[in-house]
């Protein structure tokens, strides 16, 4: 007797094992809800959630609606159908990823494959989408998260499918990152929901009552750098999840290409007749993980990967209140084998009380082991070449979004990851300076002395504005904290206190990230100016304010003794890439220099920037944020405002010193005009002045086209290509804004995005420091006679993609 007619049987029994598991963590009311996702894609009726259209394709093939459903429409005040559509439109439903494991806690997600007729048109697929849209926004309604994948059946199967079928990448969709290694973790983990049984398991007959993905076990090298890429870019929510993902690959890629893989683990035991607990797709994993460190004698790594898997479970064995369901027994006994204190696990269990240095720390951790394991992949990968399926635009895509979060740069503001934490905020903070190493260090606490001894720090940074900055935006200080400075006055903390509400009121809005922004120049979207925070000249100043205000006085050069009443200026930016960055600038030339700075980001803006001005300053308080922001808005007006052909001049003088702030296409710049007479004339007459531009003669500006001037943005690197009829015209921008141009020959544009973005990639010097800066590419081509400039591969229609 064939043994493969007996593999549905035992498929079925894995499968309804899995299904009694994913109930029994599930809530009464999420139970029906459980229910409802095949009947809701089964039926299309006005009268039930999602609906749409009387076009949209339902159905699912040898699904037969029964009780349960009838109880489920029963809850929610639903009718119960039973008509049957005349083509059924799915071939089955399916659950996968962490349901019915040991990875499903009560806030997990549910994903659900739907495998369509391999017929649908776009017009019908689109259908369904605007269809499954509607039913996530519907179960969100509930609390429970809903995620649906529309799959084509030869999506794996063969050339045609691969091409074709695979959705553009999104924070949801990994689009062209990865294809084996999707399918693998769907085969390991799928819950037939309805329809047909898929045949999982090695070297499955093909057989028209069960539904075939694909063979797995032709799984490319080259997918694997594609798949850590998108692990990372999911690590950026949930890194403890994408640090046990990451590593089952760094696992895979220990022993290909004679990997051991997963869903075959799965498979023997369920033919051995083994459906305990220890044949678990999750838990699986973790065996997995452990036996390949313990291998490497890495302990460092397993003991955080332990935790992790202990923390996405969400079994709380410290809480003896708690009900112990399935997982309960067997998590017990690893924890004693792992011998952990009974103090660790109370602390994991108290995960949603964390403060922020314990959050701090922990994500530190995550970061750093995920960068580890990714330099592995991508030495890996490197001996393999690049997927040729891996989209070069989705690429850079993913890079640019994870060089904004793992970016070695000092002045951005880091993110901290809340996991689990509801909230870090504090009821007082304290600043500490080290005047040793000049920097500042934030801590939890009060500042009596008593409070900070054996405390680490939460932050440090270079400037008090820093750890201010990083505080509002991860929720550390709210309108309620106290700031302290250790060993200041009561007025100074009253200052800092008042500095921060005030900074929380401009912060509060979210913005979003498009595919588009991420594929060009970085510009703002949000600038504020902190005058005086602790650096503040005021103090001293004895004069009266109203006479400043009568006077219509100059605060940048005031009095007898023309005193500069700004000390220090800290500009605080939101970038269209999403990243917060905060600029330090002292000086009597603060304000010059802070301009200077911005202008590049505020010319590239199509929008108008936010623009705030907070003056933290004893004395002088609206008179220095009048004078700041009025330069401020003149300099949005006039980078604006600058013709290729000149240069826009205006006067301020700072202190004893007559300055001329010179505007231009390339951006701004400040010059001491104290000794040119004629020029001070010209000046002293008007207060702006417009200078015929020089001669470029030389200048490699010269030969570039115009319109790439204002894509110039530094920190990147960028190639602007231009199809000649024989050759390509190659002009490159590099992180200085250094600019090189030649002509490559015989050569199109994809082949050369290619090659230049496969030796970023695997490059020495950037693989070793985990850097994600690899070059922006862009097309120049004429339309209407006009050269314009556009990002290379992206698809207009998906330009507007949150990212």
């Amino acid at each position: 007797m064939d043994q493969q007619i007996q593999f549905p049987d035992i498929a079925e029994k894995l499968n309804k094992v899995r299904i009694a598991r994913a109930l029994v963590l599930l809530s009464p009311l999420q139970k029906h809800l459980f229910h409802l996702i095949p009947f809701l894609i089964h039926q299309n009726n006005l009268r039930y959630p999602g609906y749409s259209s009387p076009n949209t394709p339902c159905g699912i093939n040898e699904y037969i609606v029964g009780g349960v459903e009838s109880q489920a429409c029963d809850v929610f005040s639903l009718p119960f159908m039973t008509e049957q559509a005349d083509v059924n439109a799915f071939e089955g439903v399916y659950a996968m990823g962490s349901t019915g494991s040991f990875g499903q806690n009560t806030k997990s997600d549910v994903d659900v494959w739907l495998i369509h007729r391999a017929n649908l048109c776009a017009e019908e697929l689109a259908l369904i989408r605007v269809k499954t849209n509607r039913l996530t926004a519907w179960f969100a309604e509930y609390q429970f998260e809903v995620n649906f994948y529309l799959v084509h059946p030869q999506q794996f199967c063969g050339d045609q499918a691969i091409h074709g079928c695979q959705l553009s990448m999104a924070h949801e969709h990994s689009g062209s990152t990865q294809h084996w290694l999707l399918l693998e973790e769907f085969y390991r983990s799928q819950i037939r929901l309805a329809g047909k049984t898929i045949a999982w398991w090695p070297d499955a007959k093909l057989n028209p009552a069960l539904l075939s993905l694909g063979d797995v076990h032709e799984l490319p090298a080259s997918e694997y750098f594609g798949a850590s890429l998108w692990q990372l870019y999911k690590g950026l929510d949930k890194p403890h999840k994408a640090l046990i993902k990451v590593l089952l690959l760094e696992a895979y890629a220990s022993d290909y290409p004679h990997s051991s893989l997963l869903c075959d683990r799965l498979w023997q035991r369920s033919l051995a007749g083994d459906f305990s607990t220890s044949n678990d797709a999750y838990y699986s994993i973790y065996e997995i993980i452990e036996t390949y460190l313990l291998k490497q004698n890495d302990t460092r790594r397993l003991e955080i990967v332990r935790r992790c898997f202990y923390l996405k479970c969400g079994v709380y064995l410290s809480r003896v209140q708690e009900g112990k369901d399935w997982r309960y027994s067997k998590l017990k006994q690893l924890v004693q084998d792992w011998q952990w204190p009974d103090s660790l696990i109370a602390t994991l269990d108290d995960c949603e009380h964390w403060h922020s240095g314990q959050l701090n720390w922990f994500n530190e951790q995550l970061n750093e082991l995920l960068l580890a394991s990714y330099q592995t992949l991508l030495r890996f990968a490197s001996a393999h070449a690049l997927n040729e399926d891996l989209r070069i635009e989705e690429l850079g895509m993913l890079t640019r979004k994870l060089h904004t979060y793992f970016s070695q740069d000092e002045d951005q503001i880091a993110k901290l990851n809340l996991l689990w934490s509801a909230s870090v905020a504090e009821s007082e903070v304290t600043m500490v300076s080290s005047s040793r190493v000049r920097e500042y260090y934030l801590y939890r606490q009060g500042p009596q002395p008593q409070n900070l001894l054996g405390e680490s720090a939460i932050c440090k940074g270079k400037a008090p504005s820093t750890l201010m900055i990083w505080a509002c935006l991860n929720g550390v200080s709210t309108p309620e904290t106290k700031w302290h400075e250790f060993g200041q006055s009561k007025a100074k903390s009253r200052r800092l206190t008042e500095a921060s509400k005030r900074l929380l009121n401009f912060i509060g809005h979210d913005w979003r990230v498009s595919k588009l922004d991420l594929c060009k120049p970085w510009h703002f979207r949000k600038l504020i100016f902190m005058l005086n925070l602790d650096c503040d000249p005021t103090i001293e100043w004895l004069g009266q304010e109203m006479m400043v205000d009568v006077m219509n006085a100059n605060v940048f050069s005031l009095g007898r003794q023309k005193n500069n009443m700004l000390g220090a200026l800290d500009a605080i930016c939101l970038n269209s890439w999403g990243e917060w960055q905060c600029h330090r600038f002292e000086g009597d030339t603060a304000v010059l220099q802070a301009l200077a700075f911005v202008t590049p980001g505020l010319r590239r803006a199509s929008l108008p920037v936010d623009i705030d001005v907070i003056s933290c300053s004893h004395k002088l308080r609206p008179q220095l944020k009048l004078a700041v922001k009025t330069l401020l808005k003149q300099t949005v007006r006039l980078c604006q405002q600058v013709q290729q052909s000149s240069t826009l001049v205006q006067p301020l003088q700072i202190r004893h010193t007559r300055y001329g702030i010179f505007f231009n296409p390339l951006g701004m710049a400040y010059q001491d005009l104290s000794d040119a007479k004629s020029f001070y004339q010209q000046l002293s007459r008007s207060h702006l002045i417009q200078l015929p531009r020089p001669e470029l003669g030389d200048d490699p500006f010269s030969s570039m086209p115009k319109v790439v001037q204002s894509y110039a943005a530094k920190g990147t690197i960028q190639y602007f290509l231009r199809q000649r009829t024989d050759n390509l015209d190659v002009f490159i921008l590099d992180e200085e804004n250094q600019l090189s141009h030649y002509v490559q020959a015989g050569s199109n544009m994809a082949e050369l995005v290619n090659k230049v973005s496969h030796h970023y990639v695997f490059d020495e010097h950037y693989a070793s420091r985990a850097r994600f800066n690899i070059p922006q590419f862009f097309h120049l081509v004429r339309v209407m006679g006009e050269l314009t400039v556009a990002p290379f591969g992206m698809d207009i229609a998906d330009q507007d993609t949150e990212f």
